[in-house]
Parts: structure tokens; C-alpha cells; sequence
């Protein structure tokens, strides 16, 4: 699926990232415009990670009257985090989600599923 113009490297990431993940069940035509408000959220939230990190704003500062307050960013920062939870659920990029959306959840066998089965044929399960 083509990137859209306006993404930056994060968001860049995230959409391959999601269209590569979720290619058995997300659809060009119908997930395109939620996956882009994801990448574009993904981008806003690194930029002000970035900002964070630099030291340009700080989580916490202090007020004219002493008050100790949370950077307006800092609370944009979660807004973001929590509005592309939502947007990863409704995609069904969660095996609660995917099982909500009707998709089969495939797993890899792994050792602790050998170990089980061997039980259940001994009867000891």
C-alpha cells in the first residue's frame, strides 16, 4: 500500500509495520484512512517523546503561583497514546480484537504446548 506523502520516519515505520502484520485480515480500501490517522498519531507522539527527551519541555514545571503541573504536551502525549489504542483495537491488532472481529488467531507451537500434550496423553494433565 502506497505511504502517504505527509508521514514522517515513525509513522513510515508504523505502516509497514501494520500493513505487514495484518495483511491476512486489513483491507487497502476500507483500513487505509484509520491506519493513516494511526502512522500521523504515531509521528505526533515521537515528536513530542523527542521533545521530552531533549530536554525542550520538561513532564513537570512550575507555575507563576508555585503549583507543580503537568506539560500541556506531556497530557496531548497520553491523549494520543490512548486514541491509537483504539484505532490498534479496531483493527484487531490484539488477540482480544482479532477474536472480537471474528479472525483466527494462529500460534506457533512452542515447547510448553509438547509438554502439555504429553500430559494429556498420559492422563496427567
Amino acid at each position: 500500500v502506497p505511504t502517504p506523502p505527509d508521514l514522517g520516519e515513525a509513522g513510515i515505520e508504523l505502516w509497514y509495520h501494520t500493513w505487514s502484520a495484518g495483511r491476512q485480515w486489513l483491507s487497502p480500501e476500507s483500513d487505509r484512512t484509520i491506519i493513516t490517522l494511526l502512522c500521523n498519531g504515531q509521528d505526533e507522539a515521537e515528536g513530542i517523546r523527542l521533545m521530552i527527551q531533549s530536554g525542550e519541555i520538561e513532564r513537570f514545571y512550575t507555575t507563576a503561583n508555585g503549583q507543580m503541573v503537568t506539560h500541556p504536551l506531556v497530557t496531548q502525549l497520553a491523549t494520543i497514546r490512548t486514541q491509537m489504542t483504539g484505532w490498534l483495537a479496531a483493527l484487531g491488532f490484539s488477540p482480544a480484537d482479532r477474536s472480537r472481529l471474528g479472525l483466527a488467531e494462529v500460534r506457533v507451537r512452542d515447547e510448553l504446548d509438547d509438554l502439555q500434550r504429553r500430559r494429556l496423553e498420559r492422563g496427567t494433565a
